[in-house]
C-alpha cells in the first residue's frame, strides 16, 4: 500500500447547539489513484478543534482508479470536537 495525501474539505456539525451532534466529513483526493479493482481504499482522517483531536478510518470498495478531485462523504457522531480548525488525511490503497 502507498500513502496519498488528501485534503479534508468539510467538517461541519449538523447542530452547533448540541455537544452530541454529528460531523459531515467530505474528503477529496488531490490526484488520480490507481486502485486495484475489487479492493478497498481506506480513508484515514484526523480532525482537531485546537483542544481535542479525533481520527477516523473509512473503507470504500473500489472498481478501479479513483479520479482526481473525487469527493467521498462520511458522517460520524461527534461528542468531543468543537469547530474543526485543522484536518489532514491519507488514502491507503492496493495499487493496480
Amino acid at each position: 500500500m502507498a500513502e496519498v495525501a488528501i485534503t479534508v474539505t468539510s467538517g461541519t456539525p449538523f447542530n452547533t447547539d448540541s455537544s452530541d451532534s454529528v460531523l459531515f466529513i467530505e474528503v477529496t483526493n488531490t490526484e488520480a489513484i490507481p486502485c486495484k479493482p475489487g479492493t478497498n481504499a481506506y480513508y484515514y482522517i484526523s480532525l482537531s478543534d485546537g483542544t481535542a483531536d479525533e481520527t477516523y478510518t473509512f473503507s470504500v470498495a473500489q472498481t478501479g482508479t479513483i479520479d482526481p478531485n473525487q469527493a467521498e462523504a462520511f458522517v460520524v457522531e461527534n461528542t468531543t470536537l468543537g469547530t474543526v480548525t485543522t484536518s489532514s488525511g491519507v488514502i491507503y490503497y492496493t495499487a493496480a
